[in-house]
């Protein structure tokens, strides 16, 4: 009977335990990334009575005798499965669908967490706001590019600070040259119009293209650029001076054969504000161009159609792509991808441990993180603007803690019975 006094002890307490881990659950419904536990219990060592013998002669053996001595805990398991997504709409908010932990360091340590709701703070760093550590990630080149390889580090947001440029490498010219002219006029006729194209530095540069149409040969003009109050001093397919537009009898281009030229004006040209930026190469597709007769008081309309430059512009908000991409917005139109947000996964995520503050830090059970992009290797995606619940379902809750509740019970009356049969025992001697 004092046996089962003290079995039924070691059952109150597994049952208190587990007791505490679904309250735990219970209070973190709601609590952003956080990952439930479930309680597992073993039996105790068992008291062996008589020990099994086998079958000899007329006697066909026996089984061992043994009585338990109660129960233990034996793992209290995090669940790890996917928790619901929630539309915030906040650009720094992410969400994890899939495997992996968000990365963030203090510079000292290191811990990881699916709670992504994340802000910048003063110096433009995405940070955890709740405990100031700082998400890591990998930084993009100068041109977006995101380095296959390197060390995570803190990524920096500077809304309002950072400037982009870019530079003209192409440009569209579309319309019709009107070849008619006034049969009084001696002199050839030419179309002059002006485009504008940035350089490497933003500064816009005014290029002048003037279309001569030929006295002697018919279909053809002749195109030259300049820049800066000269003349013809800008580079047309490796030279200057004029090349040779031709259009066939129905008014299509069809010199240059691939309808672009290459512009080239050198730096020397581009110091009215006194920078030095990079010589400017750009194409100049001319293809969309006609030689249609409108009648000699119709004006030529050849425009600009269009030119991949901008000027200075300045970060205003960010946006996350599905594989973790930070992309940048800035104010005169561009998108540049600033850095990827970095992930981490363990061969062994049920080995992590809590650490607080929606977090878990890497241990000898989980082995070392292994930190890479979204999207690769078995690293799932991270969407912005959205965060993942808890993965706690309340109603599971609810039903283990009537489980629980029973069990206590249950245990509660066997150490009942046990006092009462101690009790009759200890009557025997009056």
């Amino acid at each position: 009977m004092g046996t089962a006094l003290f079995t039924g002890v070691t059952g109150l307490k597994a049952q208190q335990t587990k007791l505490d881990v679904v309250a735990n659950n219970i209070a973190n419904v709601n609590t952003i990334g956080y990952r439930g536990s479930r309680v597992l219990f073993q039996d105790l060592f068992s008291q062996t009575l008589r020990g099994g013998s086998a079958p000899v002669g007329n006697f066909g053996g026996a089984n061992p005798l043994q009585v338990g001595l109660g129960v233990r805990l034996a793992t209290i398991d995090v669940d790890h499965g996917q928790g619901s997504l929630i539309t915030t709409g906040v650009s720094t908010d992410l969400a994890i669908q899939g495997n992996g932990f968000f990365v963030l360091s203090d510079g000292i340590g290191t811990v990881y967490s699916r709670d992504g709701s994340f802000l910048l703070n003063p110096n433009g760093v995405l940070i955890d706001p709740g405990t100031g550590l700082r998400v890591q990630g990998f930084l993009a080149n100068p041109d977006g590019s995101i380095p296959d390889t390197g060390t995570p580090t803190d990524i920096e947001i500077p809304l309002g600070g950072a400037g982009i440029v870019q530079t003209t490498t192409s440009a569209t010219l579309i319309g019709n040259l009107n070849p008619t002219i006034d049969s009084t006029v001696t002199v050839p006729k030419t179309v002059n119009r002006s485009i504008t194209v940035f350089d490497s530095l933003g500064s816009e540069q005014i290029v002048t293209l003037s279309f001569v149409k030929s006295t002697t040969v018919n279909n053809e003009w002749t195109m030259t650029a300049s820049i800066g109050g000269g003349t013809d001093n800008v580079n047309i397919d490796g030279a200057t001076g004029g090349v040779t537009v031709t259009f066939d009898s129905s008014g299509a281009i069809i010199a240059p054969a691939d309808g672009e030229f290459d512009i080239n004006i050198p730096a020397a040209l581009m110091t009215q504000n006194q920078t030095a930026p990079l010589d400017l190469d750009f194409t100049l597709d001319v293809s969309q161009v006609t030689q249609l007769a409108q009648g000699d008081s119709v004006e030529s309309d050849v425009t600009l159609q269009n030119q991949d430059g901008f000027g200075l512009g300045v970060l205003e908000s960010v946006n996350v792509g599905a594989n973790g991409e930070i992309n940048g917005v800035f104010s005169n139109g561009l998108t540049r991808t600033i850095a990827k947000v970095a992930l981490a996964t363990f061969a062994n995520v049920g080995g992590l441990e809590r650490d607080g503050d929606n977090s878990f830090r890497e241990n000898p059970a989980s082995g070392p993180a292994q930190i890479g992009t979204p999207g690769t290797g078995s690293r799932g995606s991270v969407t912005g603007g959205v965060l993942e619940n808890s993965n706690v379902d309340l109603g599971t809750q609810f039903s283990e803690l009537i489980i629980t509740q029973r069990g206590f019970q249950a245990n509660a009356r066997t150490i009942s019975a046990a006092d009462t049969l101690l009790q009759e025992t200890v009557n025997l001697i009056r």
